[in-house]
């Protein structure tokens, strides 16, 4: 087979990356050159057609009607309903009631990033010797960017590792690992956080993709059984374990409204109720810090979506959960057998899958008009950019697997 086009794809890929275009955005930029090609880039539950799923009827609704209200040229804020929100978030989350007394919630801008950047943020007003971010390996590529605008330092951990170290703020993926898939088992969990327990410093839990770990499981338990499971895995054990926690929840992937980019939810858990006071006001500063006190309407309609409208919310939550968890079951049937069949085993879910990839690789996978993000020695795929067309399906399957291992 010529691979004539999928060198001259490659050769685009390199200028890209000589003018400081990172890896997602060149996968984008060479996914749109291409009217032939099949978009496994891009960071957005796909349809089985590889179009970005449509964006939530629910949020979309609430918006046009808070645009319609926005006439009065004043700030608004959703400060009076932050009650009643952090209940509809500890009950999205499936959280035990006892304990929603000791979270306190804020709304950063900037979806999940802001929510990451804020707990970060917070965590270092509170304990201002924290000099570095322990992250795991091959995790989301922004905390390098954001422990630097934080000016302190990183160290990367196993991504089936406990994060400790003096002076160090420990940050863990609380799903699916946003670039790879892999899921941390429970006693990992466990381990994390006893290491923690009984520290003054917090942690910080980034829940981007809250769910998606039991996508597979949702046709045989339901919505609200994957949704406790997730709770059970990824929250639960520090909570038991009386750690000082911060989760940055993110409703893009969640509630499929990435083109809206409302704000993201950050709930913070502390365990002594001497330290509320002390708390509350430090998340007040980095709230207005960063400007958040003063909403963008997306924002104030999610918030008023989520406290009226969360079982519609869920609903398309559920319908992510379902595209992510047909496109699993299309990936399992023709990676059986190839050097990739242990990237659908039950340690990995989720969005995303990363193999290595050999040498040579993105010419023969851009000659089969494939465009996921090539980054290092890494092919990272979006599990939901398999097409429904069997036939193409397979071919793909077998270009990556060819490929990648």
């Amino acid at each position: 087979m010529s691979v004539e086009f999928g060198t001259k794809v490659y050769e685009k890929a390199k200028e890209l990356a000589s003018q400081g275009i990172d890896a997602n955005q060149s996968a984008k930029v060479l996914f749109d050159m291409d009217d032939a090609g099949y978009n496994y880039g891009i960071g957005i539950v796909l349809d089985e057609k590889g179009n970005p799923m449509t964006t939530s009827s629910t949020l979309l609704e609430y918006t046009r009607k808070e645009v319609e209200n926005s006439t009065a040229g004043s700030y608004y804020n959703s400060n009076k309903q932050l009650g009643k929100l952090k209940e509809a978030v500890l009950s999205w989350q499936r959280i035990p009631e006892k304990y929603w007394d000791n979270f306190k919630l804020a709304l950063p801008s900037d979806a999940g990033t802001g929510a990451v950047q804020t707990a970060v943020g917070l965590s270092l007003v509170l304990n201002p010797q924290i000099n570095k971010l322990g992250v795991e390996e091959l995790g989301w590529p922004a905390y390098k960017a954001i422990a630097k605008n934080h000016r302190v330092g990183v160290e990367e951990f196993p991504a089936d590792g406990v994060i400790d170290g003096a002076d160090m703020l420990s940050l863990y993926q609380a799903g699916p690992m946003n670039t790879t898939g892999y899921v941390t088992g429970s006693k990992v969990k466990e381990a994390r956080a006893q290491a923690a327990a009984g520290k003054n410093y917090t942690v910080v839990l980034d829940r981007a993709y809250s769910g998606f770990e039991f996508a597979s499981e949702l046709a045989e338990i339901g919505y609200d059984k994957v949704m406790q499971k997730s709770y059970e895995l990824q929250l639960a054990p520090f909570i038991e374990a009386g750690v000082k926690f911060s989760i940055a929840l993110s409703p893009t992937k969640c509630f499929v409204s990435f083109a809206l980019r409302p704000c993201g939810m950050l709930l913070v858990y502390c365990p002594d109720k001497s330290e509320e006071k002390s708390l509350q006001t430090s998340l007040n500063l980095a709230i207005r810090a960063r400007g958040s006190s003063f909403e963008h309407a997306v924002t104030r309609a999610f918030v008023k979506a989520m406290i009226n409208d969360r079982a519609r919310l869920e609903t398309e939550h559920q319908a992510a959960l379902e595209r992510v968890a047909t496109a699993e079951s299309i990936w399992r049937k023709f990676v059986k057998g190839t050097p990739i069949e242990y990237l659908y085993s039950p340690e990995y879910a989720g969005l995303f899958r990363n193999p290595k990839a050999k040498d040579g690789a993105q010419v023969e996978i851009y000659n089969a008009h494939i465009y996921p993000v090539f980054a290092g020695s890494r092919c990272r795929q979006n599990v939901t950019g398999i097409p429904s067309d069997e036939k193409v399906a397979a071919e793909h399957v077998k270009a990556f697997a060819e490929q990648c291992y």
